[in-house]
């Protein structure tokens, strides 16, 4: 019979890493890299989700734009939706801690942009 020896691994464990400025966690501890759209890729997914779903602007905001500002998910890579199929597979991947966590980041992000505008603007 063979003989099994266990030795205590005596290392501590990893650091955490530190979530950068473009990444989220979300409630399920998923590391949610985040990108911002330019106006291309955003004229391109009003395109993909065709034109009836690109006149409802709940849809866009709440789902369509978070999926497609999703660029890597534990740091497996995903591309912006090109369908409308697409968006739902993303919806499927995020669920819905994934989907709030990708929102907040969209909603902080407008944020900061008003802020800096408005700052500009008074000065």
């Amino acid at each position: 019979m063979a003989k099994v020896t266990v030795h205590e691994n005596e290392q501590p464990a990893a650091a955490v890493a530190e979530v950068k400025s473009n990444q989220v966690k979300d409630a399920k501890g998923r590391l949610i890299t985040m990108r911002e759209l330019d106006p291309v890729q955003e004229s391109r997914l009003t395109i993909a989700v065709g034109p009836e779903m690109a006149m409802n602007v709940m849809y866009m905001n709440l789902y369509a734009f978070p999926v497609a500002a999703v660029a890597e998910i534990d740091g497996d890579d995903y591309p912006v939706p090109q369908n409308p199929k697409q968006v739902e597979t993303m919806l499927a991947i995020l669920g819905k801690h994934g989907l709030k966590a990708a929102s907040s980041w969209l909603r902080e992000k407008s944020k900061e942009e008003d802020d800096a505008t408005e700052a500009a603007a008074k000065n």
